[in-house]
């Protein structure tokens, strides 16, 4: 799963006096910091994309990172460099991510070491998907044309442990011509140890529209980078306090975030 999310990295404050006041607003230029977007799967080798943040002015893709040398271990002493594969992505080929395992992924970038740790959680499998008509969840009739569904997750939550979840949704958007991925971010803490159903996206479907739903087993540290993620970007309105950048479990200097998590996949067609 490439959870591959754009990030706000550089905040403006709106002040207003009664009074005329210059005011001067610092949109430092220089001092990018390295961004690490890494992922361990179960089954899978380790993934990641690395980049630097850009300037407030530069609207261009964030400069790719291509020279870093990049090491996975496991708790067992498993370890590999990872290879680059060209424009930052970085890609591992003999450790295989396990359930239980504890990862290390090392990155030494010009003489600089960003560490991050992470535990892949034991996986929760999908039970079926459901679906809602959106003009009942609305407690109308909806919108005039075809019948549009909300599409559900059903999966029944391990009651031993607390549980993370992230549900990525892929499916064609007939409106882009193209295919969109949704994500959303979830727990247990109202749902530990029973049958519980979330939101794959609000976006609303039609019968005989597929879809391809990933329900990822994430760690604390994942899921609080996700939510200050979350966080940043929907708090960002006006007159709002300025965003911090998510919470990562890199060593200091580096944002992103490392996780390992294992994952169950369906592909749903709407009834």
């Amino acid at each position: 799963m490439k959870f591959n999310i754009i990030i706000s990295f550089l905040a403006l404050y709106l002040l207003t006096t009664s009074c005329e006041k210059i005011i001067d607003v610092d949109l430092n230029e220089a001092n990018p910091a390295p961004v690490f977007e890494a992922v361990m799967e179960n089954d899978s080798t380790c993934y990641v994309k690395a980049s630097l943040t850009s300037s407030f002015y530069d609207n261009s893709t964030s400069p790719a990172i291509t020279n870093a040398v990049m090491t996975i271990t496991d708790q067992l002493g498993n370890t590999e460099t990872l290879s680059h594969e060209g424009n930052g992505t970085y890609r591992g080929s003999t450790v295989i991510g396990t359930i239980g395992n504890t990862y290390t992924l090392d990155i030494n970038l010009d003489g600089e070491l960003y560490t991050a740790t992470s535990k892949m959680p034991p996986l929760t499998t999908i039970d079926s998907c459901t679906v809602q008509d959106r003009g009942s969840f609305f407690g109308g009739g909806g919108p005039p044309g075809p019948t549009t569904y909300f599409v559900y997750v059903n999966y029944t939550d391990p009651g031993s442990i607390t549980n993370y979840y992230a549900v990525q949704t892929t499916y064609y958007d007939s409106v882009e011509v193209d295919y969109t991925t949704d994500y959303r971010i979830a727990d247990d803490e109202l749902s530990n140890g029973i049958a519980t159903r979330t939101f794959t996206t609000f976006t609303g479907f039609e019968a005989g529209d597929t879809l391809t739903i990933e329900l990822a087993s994430i760690d604390e540290p994942t899921h609080l980078y996700f939510k200050t993620l979350e966080d940043a970007i929907s708090g960002a309105g006006f007159a709002s306090a300025a965003p911090a950048n998510p919470t990562t479990n890199f060593s200091e200097g580096a944002l992103g975030y490392f996780g390992a998590w294992s994952k169950d996949e369906i592909v749903f067609i709407v009834p």
